[in-house]
């Protein structure tokens, strides 16, 4: 039996990549382990998107060279490092064995065939779309489009994936059925939901995508991540009101909001136009909760646009969040562009910001307490002998997880449960559950 280890290294989009790299080697029944040493081959999906990226995949290669016998264990690198680092890293790493370009899935198969003699498999045979589910929760992600058009200026997506190419809905449909019984809740990633389609519908084709996947699909979840706030119509609003499975969850990304930093970062919408957007989502859906992520030490960056933006988070409720500090980032790889900025502000700057989103999040999630809500139940966890399961407002890896005492006499995955506290900065919440079970549900 040839065992494979998989190694995907940054967001959920690229894990979608990951999950098509395992489908291949399944097809040539190799089997999957954890355990690096028992492995024939490391497979390992790279990010490039920072510094810290690129840091965390020298910790990494250096980890597997160090714990494996490479005349044993074939070590095969792919993903964004092929379009930003590649020839840096393949001169520092010789016992890499192959360097597969980034979503080549054509030469992954046929580095296979030639280092392992599988027998070749017909195109007809191998779709290069087909996926084995990576993660332990009970969630699928759904890649709806890959690049990004938008040239933001601290940002090398484009760079690196390319521009925006939409997957037609036809096919989504046909890959989200393919997944639906890894997952209750099916997650729509791209660098950019809110463009999806008009490179190849000449249109914004969102709202055609989320009624197909809700009417022809099963899942009991939808949730949507990385809405651009520039590219988010209002008349979507809609959509939340019309489609009971859509999560009235808006992950919108909006960096900063002073009209100085925002042109500088070639964005638009900046304070009173992301403040706006914002609250017109809450008038029409009162019960809508909002992620976002910012991003602190941007070059030029005033105490005047900490406090706008201190302001906007004061106005606007915004449940989840991320913060970043920046990143000084080129085309190639380039010490002198690290070594001039202060790395120890812009991280200080990203302390101080996530303790006021901690903050501000433990005082909302404070307001939910005594409320019944529904929770996708993932697991059980022996060391606090608690269920383990994320709300409807808890996206998957990003937004924390809450505790369950105790679970009706259900097969459902999906349970009402009463919250009676909320615990520490993390947010990890105690829930008793002994309520009625949401009718439909699986």
């Amino acid at each position: 039996m040839i065992k494979y280890t998989i190694i995907s290294l940054g967001c959920p989009k690229n894990l979608v990549d990951s999950e098509c790299f395992a489908s291949i080697m399944e097809s040539y029944k190799m089997q999957r382990t954890d355990a690096w040493e028992e492995a024939n081959l490391i497979l390992i999906n790279s990010c490039s998107f920072i510094l810290a990226a690129l840091e965390e995949l020298n910790s990494l290669l250096v980890d597997v060279i160090n714990a494996t016998d490479v005349r044993k264990t074939k070590i095969v690198v792919t993903g964004c490092i092929m379009n930003r680092g590649y020839e840096e890293f393949k001169e520092s790493y010789r016992e890499v064995d192959a360097w597969i370009p980034l979503k080549d899935f054509v030469a992954f198969d046929q580095y296979l065939q030639d280092s392992f003699l599988f027998p070749k498999v017909t195109p007809q045979k191998l779709s290069y779309k087909q996926r084995t589910h990576l993660e332990d929760g009970k969630y699928v992600y759904l890649r709806i489009a890959d690049g990004c058009n938008n040239k933001c200026s601290y940002c090398m997506i484009p760079y690196i994936r390319g521009k925006q190419i939409s997957e037609p809905i036809e096919t989504l449909i046909e890959e989200a059925k393919q997944m639906q019984d890894y997952g209750n809740e099916l997650v729509l990633v791209a660098q950019d939901t809110c463009s999806y389609g008009t490179d190849i519908y000449g249109e914004k084709a969102l709202p055609k995508l989320i009624e197909a996947l809700h009417n022809q699909t099963n899942y009991d979840w939808i949730r949507i991540l990385y809405l651009h706030p520039d590219h988010f119509d209002l008349e979507w609003i809609e959509l939340w009101k019309k489609y009971p499975k859509l999560l009235p969850y808006f992950d919108i990304p909006i960096q900063q909001v002073s009209p100085k930093i925002i042109k500088a970062m070639n964005r638009k919408k900046s304070y009173q136009e992301l403040k706006e957007l914002f609250l017109d989502i809450q008038n029409e859906i009162p019960n809508a909760v909002f992620r976002t992520t910012l991003m602190v030490d941007f070059p030029g960056e005033t105490n005047e646009d900490l406090e706008l933006l201190d302001k906007f988070l004061a106005e606007v409720p915004i449940l989840q969040g991320g913060v970043f500090n920046y990143s000084p980032e080129s085309k190639v790889v380039n010490d002198s562009i690290y070594a001039k900025y202060d790395w120890e502000r812009g991280k200080n700057l990203m302390f101080t910001w996530e303790d006021k989103l901690n903050q501000e999040k433990e005082q909302l999630l404070e307001k939910y307490v005594g409320t019944v809500q529904p929770v996708l139940i993932e697991g059980y966890d022996p060391l606090s002998e608690q269920f383990v399961g994320r709300l409807w407002f808890q996206a998957p890896e990003i937004d924390g997880c809450v505790y369950i005492d105790e679970l009706p006499e259900t097969k459902s995955s999906i349970v009402n449960v009463e919250i009676v506290d909320v615990i520490g900065e993390d947010v990890m919440s105690i829930f008793h559950s002994e309520i009625e079970t949401p009718k439909g549900k699986k």
